[in-house]
Order: C-alpha cells, then structure tokens, then sequence
C-alpha cells in the first residue's frame, strides 16, 4: 500500500504540475500588469484598465450575442432533426444516422474557409450566381457580418446538439406519447407537452454546453470578424497580444480570466441544475412505438435533416476543393484546373515542416496521454487514495479553458518559469498544451471503459498468482482496448484540428498544418490555404479509419495471463 500511495502522489503531483500553472500564472499576469519576465506589482490596476473601456463591454456583449444567437438557432434545428429522425417514420433514417453527426467532426476552421469562398461579397460564388440570376449590382450575402458568424457558428453547433439529445429521444417511453395521443393530442402537441419536458435534462445540458463552446469559439470570429472591427472575447485576447505594440499580456491575460470565469459558473451551473435530477422515462414494460406518421412531409422533412450536412460538410469543402483546382481565385471552370497549388504546396519547406511536425505531435500527444489518462481513470475508479477527487477535478479544469486562453497561460508559464524560456516556440511547449487540452476526453473515454470492467476479474487474476502489473496487462488492458484507442484518437485529432491552443505558442521550426494555413490566409495565398485544408481533412479522415479499425476488433478475445508468468500463491505453511 505505501508503494501504491507513493505512485498516486506521484500521479497527482504530475497533474497538478502539468494543469495547474497555466492557471495560476495566467492569474498571476492578469495581477501583475508588466509583460512576462518583467517585474510588476501585485494589482487590480489591469483589471480595472479594461472595464472602463467601453471596448470591453462591447466585446462581452458581442461574446454573449453571438453565442446566445447561435445556440438558441442551432437548438431548435438540432432537437427538431433529433426527433424527427428518432420518432417519426422519417425516409431513410439509417442513412441520415450516418450522414448528420459527420459535420461534428469537421474542423470548424475549414467550415469559415469554405463559406469565404461561397459568400464573401467580392467573387463569392453564390454571390455571383444571385448578382447574375437576380441582375443585382451589389452582393446579397456578406460573410463577414454579425449574421455570417452566426451563420457559421449554427451550422457548426446543430450536429453537436442533435448528439446530445438524439439519445434522450431514443430513451423515451413511447407509451407516453401514446397516452398522449389517445387523450387527442395530435403530433406537435405531444412534441411540446409531452416530448420536451421529459428530455429536459439533456436540453439544458445541450443549451449550456453549447453557450459555452460558443464563447470559446476562436476560427469564426477571428477569420470572419476581426477584417470589420467584430471583436469577441478570443480573437481579442489574440489582438492584444499578437497586433498591439507592445503587446498587452495583461489585458490578455485579464480577458482570459473573465471568460474562465464565466465559463466555470456555467459548468458549475450545469452540474446543480442536472446533478441530481433525474427523469425517468425507460420503464421495465415492453412496448412497440407507433412513430408519428409525416405524411406528405416525409420528403421535406427528409431533406431538413439533410440541409446541416450540405451547408456544414459537402458545399465548404466542394469549394475548398475548386478552390484548390482553380488558377484565378475565385474564378471556376473546367478550363482553369490546374495543379500547380498542390505543387507549390507540397514543395514548400514550411508547408512539409508542419505536416511532419503536426504528425510527430499527434502520435507523442496520443502516447502521453494514453498513459497519464490511464493512470487518471485508474485512480479514480480502482483506488480508494485519499486525493483521487482532486486529481478527477484537476483532470477536468481544461474543459474551462478555451484554447486561446490555454495559450496565454502557456504562455506566460514558459516565459516566467526560471529556465523555461527556451522552449518557447518549439514543438515541446506544443506537446504539452496539446495533452492539457486533450486530457478531460482522454480521461472519460477511459474512465468509461473502467467503469464497465468488473474488479472480480482483476482479483480473480491476483488470486491465481498475477502480480498488479499482470492483471493490468493480460486483464484490464485488453477489456479496455476500445477506451484506449478512443483516448489515443481524441489527443491526435486535438493536434490535427485545434488551431486556437497553438497560435501564441509556435515559433520558426514548429508550426502545426492549423498554424500554416492561418499563416498563409494572412498572405493571401487562398488556394495554397485549400491544399492545407484539404491534406488536414485527409489526416483526420486517416484517423477516423484508424479508429474504425481499432473499434473493429472490439469482440475479440482477450488474451490470458500465460502460464509461466504466473507466481504460486503463498501458503500458510
């Protein structure tokens, strides 16, 4: 036992070594006021700087705008696509199972850089087909607009809230809604009396989680709103310091605070609201649902559903694709494909370095954190060591953090630590956001495949002779194969996909493919962005069927503790 404790110390120490400083130094430098490294003064002078700035307010207001706007948006369309596929006799509901959540997994990142080719109000596509169809001399559609950032950041949010609550759907009693309808109520009445209510759970679980990922929402608003002065608490925090001069670490670290703050009362608030209720709605009775007949708003229904997928997935990147075919920007036809953007791309030192780099990382950000999420779900679901809840909550602090903010504490870590400062801007610094942001999902997906293993087989094992380390590798490891390539697969896709938790923290000879194509739009180089785009898609298109492959082979026996490795049990004789 004193081994065991000595190794959950040790555990518990590197967490909070590994989580916490960001933290406290991002805390730290939103008090000191002074840049990274410099001397300063433990005071509320910076915070006091920026609220009485009218610009604060307004960025708090377009922060809470923009992500109440979409979310409200994106619930009615998601909860609507999950009953009408759930409860309804929906055309070709298997396939739309399939087709709906694929949006979820496209970087939100490609989703702007699609749409600026579509309605952008210079050579917008659709932009031009309305000036010519209508005889129009200024363009209907503007991207860069309240309205486009909303518009992205919907599409981008109904796959997610059609996730969480297509599940309660399913769990409904249909006797329920039966009852309903044998009282008279016909399809909508039963949909908002009776339906609604009894998910209201997962609806405000939805609302909430949804709200937040909008204020962390970095790709949009920085792409689209920072080119007509639309300011959000991300792009801002990234406007002091990467566009201010000097740059304004304090500011930035204050902001980042705030909405770490604000993001920590929602969760806070999202766990006593939901925590202990519970609205049973799955009973012991087997019972056959009727779903509700569509009638001749089968098809219309059908293609509602089918709308997310082709405005979030197939049109964004169809454009990134012709974009990266066409010679003139923003010009289309079969007569100006070319190749030469891929060419360039591809022998481009800077481009070949950040698909190697953006690789290495995700394989060491994937094996990091398949062994400190593992020992994480170990301790807290196998042990009874007396810090295992403080390590859970410093395994989840990150999910309040959004990965700009990550960055600015990250930031100020390396910068301020004696000795440190030297790896700023290279690719360990990387490493270590990248596991940090990766680790509340690197935990649940293991903490969920713990859970469901009985601790009889692993005493089985010790009882036959099996050290703790065999049990583990011969028992426990295989039975929880699938959480550890789920773990693996949500680190490596936290390094292909996340551009916000890199781009304050890479330097000349560690930028990310995220970071290349940011790089590129600011120069202008469009279609060598689409290329970028499109080999990131192909990245996380590999990873997907990795993930497919390992999920495979789920069912399959795992192996027994061999014979010769096993110990006698001791005797008492």
């Amino acid at each position: 036992m004193r081994v065991s404790n000595l190794l959950w110390s040790a555990l518990l120490f590197v967490t909070a070594a590994l989580v916490l400083p960001p933290f406290l130094f991002l805390v730290a430098g939103s008090l000191s006021g002074a840049a990274p490294g410099e001397p300063g003064t433990l005071s509320l002078k910076t915070y006091l700087e920026a609220y009485a700035s009218s610009r604060t307010y307004r960025v708090l207001w377009n922060s809470f705008l923009i992500a109440f706007a979409k979310t409200c948006v994106a619930m009615i369309w998601g909860v609507t696509v999950a009953w009408l596929v759930t409860r309804t006799d929906l055309p070709f509901r298997r396939l739309l199972e399939v087709l709906i959540p694929i949006p979820f997994f496209i970087p939100g990142l490609f989703s702007v850089l699609g749409w600026i080719h579509l309605a952008n109000p210079n050579n917008g596509l659709i932009n031009q087909f309305a000036q010519a169809l209508l005889g129009l001399e200024t363009a209907p559609f503007n991207i860069y607009s309240y309205s486009g950032i909303i518009f992205i950041m919907t599409l981008g949010s109904t796959s997610f809230i059609y996730l969480l609550t297509v599940g309660a759907f399913r769990g409904l009693d249909p006797a329920l809604e039966e009852s309903a309808r044998t009282c008279g109520a016909g399809m909508l009445l039963t949909f908002f009396r009776v339906s609604l209510p009894l998910i209201t759970p997962a609806l405000l679980g939805a609302f909430i989680l949804s709200f937040i990922r909008g204020l962390e929402a970095f790709e949009a608003p920085l792409l689209l709103g920072s080119p007509v002065n639309i300011y959000v608490f991300t792009n801002e925090i990234h406007r002091a310091i990467t566009f201010r001069d000097p740059p304004q670490f304090g500011l930035a670290a204050a902001l980042g605070v705030t909405i770490i703050v604000i993001t920590f009362v929602l969760v806070f608030a999202q766990w006593r609201i939901l925590g202990d209720r519970q609205f049973v709605t799955i009973t012991g009775r087997g019972y056959s649902p009727h779903p509700f007949k569509l009638r001749g708003w089968r098809w219309p229904a059908f293609f509602f559903c089918l709308l997310n997928f082709l405005l979030d997935g197939i049109f964004p990147i169809a454009m990134l694709v012709a974009s990266s075919l066409s010679s003139i920007p923003g010009i289309y036809g079969w007569e100006l494909i070319t190749l030469k953007h891929y060419m360039t791309a591809f022998s481009d030192r800077i481009v070949l370095r950040a698909l190697y780099n953006t690789t290495l990382l995700a394989i060491l950000a994937a094996l990091v954190g398949i062994v400190l999420s593992a020992f994480i779900a170990y301790v807290t679901t196998r042990t009874r060591f007396w810090g295992r809840r403080l390590i859970e909550i410093l395994s989840w602090l990150p999910w309040t953090m959004p990965g700009i903010v990550l960055g600015v504490g990250m930031l100020w870590t390396v910068l301020i630590t004696p000795g440190y400062s030297a790896l700023y801007g290279t690719l360990w610094v990387l490493l270590v956001a990248f596991v940090i942001k990766g680790l509340p999902l690197g935990v649940q997906a293991l903490t969920g495949s713990l859970v469901q293993v009985h601790r009889e087989l692993e005493e089985s094992a010790r009882t036959h002779g099996a050290s703790w380390g065999q049990s583990c590798r011969y028992i426990l490891f295989p039975l929880i194969r699938p959480g550890i390539s789920a773990a693996g697969i949500f680190f490596a896709y936290t390094v292909v996909r996340d551009l916000s938790s890199a781009v304050l923290l890479y330097g000349y000879g560690s930028e990310v493919l995220t970071v290349a194509i940011l790089r590129y739009w600011t120069e202008g180089r469009q279609p060598v962005v689409s290329v970028l785009a499109l080999t990131t898609l192909v990245l996380l298109v590999l990873l997907s069927a990795l993930d497919r492959v390992l999920s495979a082979r789920r069912r399959e026996s795992p192996a027994l503790v061999p014979e010769r490795e096993l110990r006698p049990v001791p005797t008492g004789d």
